[in-house]
């Protein structure tokens, strides 16, 4: 019997699997009874190309591993011995031209899927669902995760200017615009005059909290303080360093991640003789982050606002610290302002400034009656109103609107 619901294209510029937005938002809505797939990449060798996942949607990769390998060693040989300036150069159009071959790929296989949505996740995927809603008449949805054009300082102006172009002329074609928090929601409205998105902000699963139950007390013997996520450039990562030299001594800074920076990081640590209070830890499959983070007693966010989409960033690790049970410090930024005066999950800081992080985290330390408070809110929030299994009735809410009052009762189970 077919199903009375209609069919949803996702779309996304990666692999799926280490997207939890997507797949989040993907095991919701077939929970609903849509039927679902999502249009993805195969980066790596280890990757499938078509896959089924057990929430019961089907994951569609476009085979671009190969090349995208082979391009990002060319990349490596052309940019190294270079002088920095040609160097950064080559870098940019290299990458601009692997972007425009991953682009053109995914639009020649999205348009031959037949759905009655199109849910484009990111700029980079809206052309290629425009295009597929044309073909077969379908909806459009765009899922806006970053201000796309706002990611770095550099971003080349020509190139900006015209996804920006493109980004006006396509979001007036959707039947509806979704954003992760209220900042990059009111900058789309303002910055293309339409409506409002829908906020629907990436909170972690309920069910992670189980795991983390036992570890809801601060540690008498000495602080720990976690940092979980890339070590790239932008994070705060090396002013953070920099401030355990004033952390009071009872207190330790582990660091649990990979990338580009984490040498240079390394060599900082052991530059500042600080072997002993800041320990490197071994990454963890995405499944395993809340759980493992529940030793820490604070988790830190020393983001720096190098641009727009940093400043007006809500990181993903501020929703799994809270999850942990853990109380959290962080960079002094619009929406992690605005969330820290609902929830009170702890103290915020200039990122730019050692001596301010260092006083945030010693003022959280030394009164440990509030420091438990901040660790009693977390986890009362995170069990109330921060979890997805809340937060994703908004995204059921926003698709019943699209279709008509008979598929809307079959979502709310009034019809058999």
């Amino acid at each position: 019997m077919k199903n009375e619901y209609p069919d949803i294209c996702m779309l996304v510029g990666n692999g799926v699997t280490q997207d939890p937005r997507v797949r989040k938002e993907a095991e919701t809505l077939v929970a609903c009874g849509y039927s679902l797939s999502v249009l993805g990449f195969k980066l790596t060798n280890q990757e499938l190309v078509e896959d089924v996942f057990e929430p019961g949607y089907k994951v569609i990769r476009v085979d671009v591993s190969t090349f995208t390998i082979r391009f990002r060693n060319l990349i490596v040989n052309l940019s190294s011995g270079s002088p920095r300036k040609l160097k950064n150069i080559i870098i940019n159009i290299m990458k601009i031209f692997l972007k425009i071959y991953h682009v053109l790929w995914f639009f020649l296989k999205a348009i031959t899927i037949k759905a009655d949505v199109y849910h484009a996740h990111d700029l980079d995927t809206l052309p290629a669902a425009y295009l597929s809603s044309l073909r077969f008449r379908g909806k459009l949805v765009y899922d806006s995760h970053e201000l796309y054009t706002e990611q770095r300082e550099d971003f080349p102006r020509l190139l900006k200017l015209l996804l920006q172009w493109i980004e006006g002329r396509l979001i007036k074609k959707t039947v509806g615009v979704i954003a992760v928090n209220q900042s990059i929601a009111e900058e789309l409205a303002k910055r293309y005059a339409v409506p409002a998105p829908l906020v629907l902000r990436n909170f972690m699963k309920k069910t992670s909290m189980e795991e983390t139950a036992a570890s809801s007390l601060v540690h008498p013997e000495g602080i720990r303080v976690l940092y979980h996520g890339g070590y790239l450039k932008g994070r705060g990562l090396e002013e953070l360093i920099k401030s355990v030299v004033y952390w009071d001594k009872n207190i330790n800074l582990y660091l649990r991640g990979f990338g580009s920076i984490e040498e240079y990081l390394r060599r900082q640590v052991s530059g500042l003789s600080l072997e002993n209070r800041v320990i490197f830890l071994e990454p963890v499959p995405m499944e395993r982050l809340i759980a493992d983070a529940a030793f820490a007693d604070i988790g830190i966010i020393p983001y720096k606002p190098t641009c727009l989409n940093n400043f007006y960033s809500m990181p993903n690790k501020l929703f799994e610290y809270m999850m942990a049970g853990l109380a959290v410090t962080a960079s002094d930024l619009p929406e992690i302002h605005r969330l820290n005066e609902e929830v009170g999950f702890g103290l915020l800081f200039d990122p730019d400034s050692p001596e301010s992080i260092a006083g945030s985290i010693n003022n959280l330390v030394r009164d440990r009656d509030f420091l438990q408070t901040c660790r009693n809110n977390v986890r009362a929030w995170s069990g109330a109103a921060g979890n997805w299994e809340t937060e994703s009735g908004k995204l059921v809410d926003f698709y019943r609107d699209i279709f008509n009052s008979n598929q809307k009762a079959i979502c709310r189970g009034e019809i058999n």
